[in-house]
């Protein structure tokens, strides 16, 4: 199955929740009891008290954490994930190759600076990634205070505001025989193609325990011969990033070997990680399996991005200029689908004799209304003039100009909407009403995917420019509106 690239989406449900020696070093916590050290009161400055953290955000090293504490870390990670893949797009590597920029790196082949800064403008940072040097040490005199700087999206829940030490951290490895062990070698950075284990079944990124924590500009990774060790103080699971944008908890206590076949993009050994990987939710079955059919979907979409580099239709799924079948046909093949895929009739319309009789064949992950009609759905994009879908071929992720967390991917419309799945159909808006294109809407709000991955709950009663401005692309109106999570009814 191809790789997903990007910008996760989302990863699924990519959220905007965030998570070095330099100069002068910031009060750090205690990992035990997450409390700053006490000032001396006669010998020492009055010290700020620290913001109380929330308990159930706290680790206790090798106990079980909570589902709060590992949906606020996952959601760290689809935001990490979701800047690399978005660098890969810009860089056709996961970072900028020492052959485009050899000022980036040191004489060990180590970038000067660490990954994590050269992703910030794919975490909504420029600015404050064009006031570093990249091409001086992380710790130079011009780079050590930026340090202070740590955006919230490298910070743990658990980890103080004032802190510039992260716990997001990467495995770093080396080429060997033109093979790299790690998605993080040094010398030259990885491509997606190097990745032939799946980007599914190979580690990104890991959350460490507290006293692994490292300044988040220096440079560097966790060591790859003991990776099991590189933990620390960590609790019974590890959150992890994995190379498609999605993320999973590991069981810790899982052997060395077991961790190295895990992290390794390229050693021929693809694990059934399902039998090592913790469960964490505060959702019922139902409610988890509708938001995994919406992570589905949104990943798919990545996935095919990376292939076509646009979003379906890419000029094979066009005849004449048009499309014959609908996107969510031409996403079969990244929905483990591809079975189903290869029986249509490409170069004939969705309603043709052959092509109509597979329509009672349409994959669960489409049907959000267990009383609906076989073969019809309700997830639609929309489509038309100031649309990301305005015809023809699809977008691409840099024709997202205002920006991919503000820009609807699809959304679940009222069932009085829901259309033959195969149908080359979606919803097409009126400015003055745009909600209304959606129908019938029961529910004081509607499910929308962004185009960075995110599932949020928009209001029904969202102004209607604002829902305009959130359906157009590019019109330059990027609307500060707080789209909560959506959390299945």
């Amino acid at each position: 199955m191809p790789v997903l690239r990007s910008t996760l989406f989302a990863l699924g449900a990519i959220l905007v929740i965030s998570i070095t020696s330099g100069c002068q070093k910031s009060q750090t916590t205690d990992p035990q009891t997450n409390q700053a050290p006490v000032a001396d009161e006669k010998n020492s400055p009055a010290v700020a008290e620290a913001k109380p953290i929330d308990p159930k955000m706290v680790i206790k090293p090798g106990e079980s954490m909570t589902a709060e504490r590992y949906q606020a870390v996952k959601a760290r990670l689809k935001e990490i994930g979701l800047a690399l893949h978005n660098s890969h797009e810009k860089n056709r590597f996961f970072l900028p190759t020492p052959a485009d920029h050899p000022e980036y790196y040191d004489e060990n082949g180590r970038l000067k600076v660490s990954w994590r800064v050269h992703i910030l403008p794919f975490l909504d940072q420029k600015e404050l990634y064009e006031q570093f040097k990249l091409d001086e040490a992380w710790d130079s005199p011009h780079n050590a205070p930026l340090a202070k700087k740590m955006p919230d999206t490298f910070r743990s829940p658990d980890t103080q505001a004032e802190s510039d030490k992260t716990r997001f951290r990467v495995f770093e490895g080396q080429w060997k025989d033109k093979s790299p062990t790690t998605i993080f070698p040094a010398g030259n950075p990885v491509s997606m193609r190097n990745i032939t284990d799946g980007t599914s079944n190979t580690v990104m990124v890991v959350e460490v325990g507290p006293d692994k924590a490292v300044e988040w500009t220096k440079p560097g990774g966790l060591n790859l011969d003991q990776p099991k060790e590189e933990f620390g103080t960590a609790a019974r699971g590890i959150p992890v990033l994995m190379g498609d944008g999605s993320t999973r908890c590991f069981k810790r206590d899982i052997d060395n070997a077991t961790w190295t076949a895990l992290i390794g993009p390229d050693d021929r050994t693809m694990l059934n990680w399902r039998d090592i990987e913790i469960k964490h939710s505060t959702l019922s079955p139902k409610q988890s399996q509708i938001l995994n059919h919406l992570k589905q979907i949104a990943v798919a979409l990545f996935n095919y991005h990376d292939t076509f580099q646009r979003f379906p239709p890419a000029e094979k799924d066009l005849v004449d200029g048009k499309p014959n079948l609908s996107w969510r046909v031409h996403l079969l093949p990244f929905l483990d689908q591809k079975k189903l895929y290869d029986q249509f009739k490409l170069d004939e319309a969705w309603d043709s004799p052959h092509n109509i009789a597979l329509l009672d064949q349409m994959p669960d992950l489409y049907q959000f209304n267990p009383q609906g009609k076989t073969g019809v759905t309700q997830v639609m994009t929309f489509s038309g003039q100031n649309t990301p879908f305005p015809g023809g071929l699809g977008p691409r992720l840099r024709d997202i100009t205002d920006g991919t967390s503000n820009t609807i991917s699809f959304v679940i419309a009222a069932p009085d909407k829901a259309i033959p799945w195969t149908k080359p159909e979606d919803l097409t808006i009126d400015s003055a009403n745009p909600v209304k294109a959606l129908g019938n809407l029961s529910a004081p709000a509607f499910v929308a995917v962004m185009m960075d991955g995110s599932i949020r709950s928009a209001p029904v009663n969202l102004p209607a420019k604002t829902l305009s401005n959130l359906i157009q692309p590019d019109d330059g109106n990027i609307i500060n509106v707080d789209l909560p999570s959506y959390k299945p009814r």
